[in-house]
C-alpha cells in the first residue's frame, strides 16, 4: 500500500549524510537537534512616486546566498574535523621510546598522545651532554653518570678531568662549572610521579629526584604504550565540498519520510562549540553554504536542492 500523509503538521527528524565530492567515504552527523537553512535575497523596487500613497512599480529580487546551521550533539571525530576544517587520521596502538618531556616539581606532563592506561610506562632523566674535558657547558644542562643525573646549575667550561661525581644532592665544582647531584636517573610511579590520562604529574616532593628550585626545569623521556585514537590538526584541511542528503521522517505523520538532497555544500568553520564545562550535553555548530552544481542540467532541475515529499 502507497504511502499517504493524514496530516500536514510537521516535526522533523531524520538523518544528515555528507558525502565527500571527488570520492570518499560518506559519513553521518549523528544527532542533529536543529537544523536552519537562510536563503537570503538581495532586493531592489522601484517607488511609484505618482500618487501620494506610494507603493512600488517593480522589484527585482537576486538571492545571494543559500546557507545552512545544523547543530549536532554527537561529538565524534569526524564532526570536530568537519566543524573544524581538520585533517582527521586514526592511528592504532604503538610503543612509544623515549619521548622527550620537560618537568617541573608539582606539575602535570603531558605525552604526546594519549598512553595505554593499562600498559606500563616507564620514566628517566633524559641527559641532553656527557661529560667531555674543557668544553663549554651551558647552565641548565642535564648529564647522567650510570645511574645518577646531575644539572649544571652554573654554566662555564669544563676541567681537565673528570671530577668525582657526588650523591646526595651535593655539588661539585667541574672547572668552571657547577654540577648538582639531582637524583637516580629512573623515577619511579607512586614515588617521584603518578600516572594521569594524558602522562603523569610530578609529585611536589618526589624521593628520588630533586628540582633545585621551583623554576629549575628537567628533561625528562617517557617510554610507553600509545592507545588507538584520532589525531585531529584544525584549520589544516581545505574547505571539503560535499553533497549532503537528509533522510528525514515527520514524527507526527506516521514517521512518513521526506528526502532532501543539496547536490554541492561547502563548510565553514564552527561558529560555537563548547569544549568544557557547562551542564547541558555539549554541542557543535556546523554550517555551510550550498553551491550551484553545474552538472545539473535540464529544464526545471535545481542547481541547488531537491526535495521529496508524501
Amino acid at each position: 500500500m502507497s504511502l499517504q500523509s493524514t496530516t500536514r503538521g510537521y516535526k522533523g527528524r531524520g538523518r544528515f549524510i555528507l558525502k565527500p565530492i571527488g570520492g570518499g567515504r560518506p559519513f553521518e552527523l549523528g544527532n542533529v537537534t536543529s537544523f536552519t537553512e537562510s536563503i537570503d535575497v538581495d532586493r531592489q523596487s522601484r517607488q511609484d512616486f505618482t500618487t501620494a500613497a506610494g507603493g512600488e512599480l517593480d522589484v527585482d529580487e537576486n538571492v545571494s546566498s543559500f546557507t545552512f546551521e545544523a547543530t549536532c550533539n554527537d561529538i565524534t571525530p569526524r564532526n570536530i574535523a568537519a566543524g573544524f576544517l581538520a585533517n582527521i587520521e586514526k592511528i592504532g596502538a604503538q610503543s612509544v621510546t623515549d619521548e622527550l618531556i620537560e618537568s617541573w616539581s608539582g606539575t602535570r606532563v603531558g605525552c604526546r598522545y594519549l598512553p595505554d592506561p593499562d600498559q606500563a610506562l616507564t620514566v628517566s632523566v633524559a641527559a641532553d651532554t656527557v661529560w667531555t674535558a674543557t668544553t663549554a657547558v651551558a647552565a641548565g644542562a642535564v648529564l647522567v653518570d650510570t645511574t645518577d643525573a646531575y644539572l649544571a646549575t652554573t654554566g662555564g667550561d669544563t676541567g681537565a678531568t673528570e671530577p668525582s661525581w657526588p650523591t646526595a644532592n651535593g655539588t661539585v665544582t667541574d672547572g668552571t662549572v657547577v654540577w648538582q647531584h639531582i637524583g637516580l636517573a629512573a623515577l619511579s610511579a607512586g614515588d617521584d610521579y603518578d600516572r594521569t590520562a594524558h602522562g603523569i604529574r610530578i609529585k611536589d616532593a618526589p624521593v628520588n629526584i630533586a628540582y633545585p628550585d621551583d623554576e629549575s626545569m628537567v628533561p625528562l623521556k617517557v617510554t610507553y604504550e600509545r592507545n588507538p585514537q584520532y589525531l585531529i590538526q584544525a584549520l589544516a584541511a581545505s574547505q571539503q565540498l560535499f553533497e549532503m542528503r537528509w533522510e528525514g521522517l515527520n514524527s507526527v505523520d506516521g514517521g512518513n519520510p521526506l528526502g532532501s538532497t543539496y547536490f554541492r555544500v561547502k563548510l565553514s568553520p564552527t561558529s560555537g562549540f563548547q569544549r568544557h564545562g557547562g551542564d547541558d550535553f555539549a554541542e557543535l555548530t556546523i554550517s555551510g553554504t550550498v553551491l550551484a552544481d553545474e552538472t545539473r542540467t535540464g529544464a526545471g532541475l535545481s542547481k541547488f536542492n531537491e526535495m521529496a515529499m508524501i
